[in-house]
């Protein structure tokens, strides 16, 4: 009996250990390119297009800076966040929402 659990748990970890396999040697994705241009030949071409308007002129990462302008001035704003807070506090607003 304890040399069938001794024999399957064996097979079980030969196998656990293969599913861990991984690649030992790491090959560059470009290992095998050969450029045919030289260096300068290729910051006068991005030179040149950017010239003729073929590159891009900023990249979108999604945070752009610009903000629209508001309506409101300043002191109506802070009219309004002081007329907020009374409201929570007097218990006119959903306390669900608002954690009171």
């Amino acid at each position: 009996m304890n040399v069938k659990n001794l024999i399957a748990a064996v097979a079980v970890f030969a196998a656990a250990g293969s599913a861990f396999a991984q690649q030992t040697e790491f090959v560059a994705p470009d290992a095998g390119f050969k450029s045919s241009a030289t260096r300068a030949e290729v910051r006068q071409d991005l030179v040149s297009a950017e010239r003729a308007g073929l590159t891009a002129q900023r990249q979108h990462d999604g945070q752009d800076t610009a903000v629209a302008a508001g309506s409101q001035s300043r002191q109506d704003v802070r009219a309004e966040t002081v007329r907020s807070a009374r409201m929570q506090r007097a218990g006119d607003v959903n306390s669900l929402y608002f954690g009171a």
